[in-house]
């Protein structure tokens, strides 16, 4: 990523790089809907019905019309800011059946640019899909936390209800033909950055995997978490044990871990970024040049920092991490979000 912490970067001229492809590939994303699909499906049971606010509601309208389909809406608000997102979402809802037609309400614009708490009836949960492939990274937590701070945190339910951050210390990956198709319909580069940078990458090789198990680096319950004062600069501190006989760490994959619902019992509600394949791209953080690698064998142990701060719709995040004491040793790399190769 070039000149990664730019200070001209906002999310409202990125929402609009968002083509109908992307909106279309959101939709075929089974691990996504499915989980989103399952929340839904579980609030059937209960006789209130809930007045949504669905949030980046995109071309297709799919948690609109999920929330429709099991009626489990007396009224839906979706919002959707990406302008050729929105006209498509306006002619799908002129096609619409009168019945579902009348439980909508679309516009193109902003969640925070609607006073929702004038609204009539007033949005009481929120359903939305604004979640990184580094889960805060399209701004969800300023979002969230402005949204609810508009209706007066009168919001008795959040879809999804946590969203958290993946992170795995990995060697130097090799990009597989699959991975490089992906890459190439996406758009983003199909080789491997060699100086350090984060980079998108679909379906990673897991053989570059250094752990058995991966860590949550970041973890928000959104309903609790942006009820509070946003933190200019949250930090987490972890180490990971290595786990191959010998390798050479280069960095790390971050991924996205959703659950759309507290009750996960199946494992229906849960989206793994790093586990299964999912429209996310994993993002591969690279702390040292590739000539630069640093040797590491099983139970050599890796630190990791994370700095972020989310009181932008762009967070900023900082990576810095050394192998056992060599501190001295340690590689940092800092970015601003959304992430967008």
């Amino acid at each position: 990523m070039r000149n990664p912490t730019d200070n001209k970067r906002n999310v409202f001229g990125l929402i609009d790089l968002y083509d109908p492809f992307v909106y279309w590939l959101m939709c075929l994303d089974s691990s996504r809907v499915n989980a989103y699909e399952e929340a839904i499906r579980q609030y059937r049971q209960r006789q209130q019905k809930f007045v949504w606010l669905d949030i980046g509601t995109g071309a297709h309208m799919p948690l609109t019309r999920l929330l429709i389909k099991y009626r489990v809406a007396e009224h839906v608000y979706s919002v959707e800011a990406n302008r050729e997102a929105y006209q498509s979402a306006k002619n799908l809802l002129e096609h619409l059946p009168d019945e579902e037609k009348r439980k909508i309400s679309l516009y193109g614009c902003y969640s925070k640019n609607v006073d929702w708490y004038a609204q009539d009836p007033r949005p009481n949960a929120i359903i939305h899909e604004i979640v990184g492939c580094i889960s805060s990274d399209e701004g969800c937590i300023k979002v969230m936390h402005d949204t609810i701070k508009n209706l007066n945190e009168d919001v008795s339910l959040c879809i999804p209800y946590r969203i958290g951050t993946l992170c795995m210390p990995v060697s130097r990956p090799k990009i597989s033909l699959f991975s490089s198709f992906c890459s190439l319909l996406w758009s983003t580069s199909m080789r491997i950055i060699k100086k350090a940078g984060t980079q998108g990458m679909f379906n990673p090789p897991k053989d570059a995997f250094l752990c058995e198990t991966p860590q949550l680096i970041e973890k928000f319950i959104l309903q609790d978490y942006v009820r509070q004062p946003l933190d200019k600069c949250s930090i987490f501190k972890t180490k990971f044990t290595v786990e191959k006989s010998t390798a050479k760490w280069a960095g790390f994959y971050l991924a996205p871990h959703v659950l759309t619902s507290i009750d996960n019992r199946n494992g229906a509600a849960e989206i793994d970024g790093l586990k299964g394949m999912t429209s996310w791209p994993v993002r591969y953080v690279q702390m040292y040049d590739y000539r630069k690698t640093i040797n590491v064998k099983q139970g050599d142990e890796i630190h990791v920092v994370l700095e972020s701060d989310l009181t932008d719709e762009c967070p900023t995040y900082r990576l810095e991490a050394w192998a056992n004491n060599d501190y001295l040793l340690r590689s940092s790399f800092a970015w601003k979000g959304p992430a967008t190769n």
